[in-house]
């Protein structure tokens, strides 16, 4: 009898064909058997049902149920509610696991019982699958590799100031934090994963830990909300953090600003950009991070 932890995968989906069947061999081929995934599918038009059905056939480890949701912080919420192991990891249907994440995530809460969350390296692929670059984690594994003791030291919640430094699909925590922290906020379209995140670091100080490997693939392509609304992104982080911590930085717009301009948005543009948003992040900020964020986009 295998008296390994049972672990749940949680997979929120909707029309992502050409993506899920390799999401779901990335979890299916880990090398910790003991496992189950559970797909929450938004009512897919576009084959997504027929694979999973297929799937479903050949490993029983696959449940499925396909309804309307609200988005994909609703159809993780639903998924949640299904969970039977011990450990619960949430890969989207277009990302993708790395061999043995999961074993080295289990391991490292046997290793350290008193963590609720982990999380490690992420690394982002394009939509072929092609290696693109690391996801900005802290702390970073690579930096730190000639750290022989292995004190990887997590950061301080107020390091979300300067941007999320968790990459989703490498988290795991343990099945009873949904009942501690309350389920995902379905209102919010785009940073419900960064708020949850957060929610974690302030109700478990000091029970947080990292997993010093890349432990997913995260795949950027044209149809990810990253891409689609990028602004959106941008204030409802900021929206999160003030909730949370009282006020945002103005790194956030400065990281969206020069990502216009890196897609080509000319500097007339920014300027008009800049102005569409004041009356949104000032009241997000503190006047002392407006006046420091006003005084850099002057200069410039």
């Amino acid at each position: 009898m295998d008296t390994r932890p049972l672990v749940s995968i949680v997979m929120p989906s909707y029309n992502q064909a050409g993506y899920i069947e390799a999401a779901l061999d990335s979890i299916l081929e880990q090398d910790w058997g003991r496992l189950e995934i559970i797909v929450q599918d938004g009512g897919s038009t576009d084959g997504t049902q027929q694979l999973l059905k297929k799937i479903r056939k050949r490993d029983s480890r696959l449940r499925w149920a396909s309804q309307p949701d609200n988005g994909p912080a609703d159809a993780i919420n639903t998924a949640l509610g299904e969970v039977r192991g011990t450990v619960v990891g949430w890969l989207n249907s277009d990302d993708c696991y790395t061999q043995g994440a999961i074993a080295r995530a289990v391991n490292a809460f046997k290793q350290h019982p008193e963590w609720m969350l982990c999380y490690g390296e992420g690394q982002h692929i394009d939509a072929a699958g092609q290696l693109l670059e690391r996801y900005p984690t802290l702390p970073n594994a690579a930096v730190n590799e000639t750290n022989l003791l292995n004190m990887w030291v997590i950061p301080d919640k107020t390091s979300f100031q300067r941007g999320c430094f968790i990459c989703q699909p490498t988290v795991f925590f343990k099945a009873v934090m949904p009942s501690l922290l309350g389920p995902l906020d379905a209102s919010l379209g785009a940073s419900f994963d960064f708020d949850y995140w957060l929610r974690a670091f302030n109700a478990f100080e000091g029970r947080i830990g990292f997993v010093p490997h890349i432990q997913a693939y995260s795949r950027l392509h044209d149809d990810t909300i990253t891409h689609q609304q990028r602004s959106r992104v941008m204030l409802e982080g900021m929206s999160v953090l003030a909730r949370h911590q009282g006020s945002a930085s103005g790194h956030w717009v400065l990281s969206y600003l020069q990502e216009q301009r890196e897609a080509g948005m000319s500097d007339e543009s920014l300027v008009k950009e800049f102005g569409t948003l004041v009356p949104c992040i000032k009241s997000l900020m503190s006047q002392e991070q407006w006046l420091a964020l006003k005084k850099l986009i002057d200069g410039n």
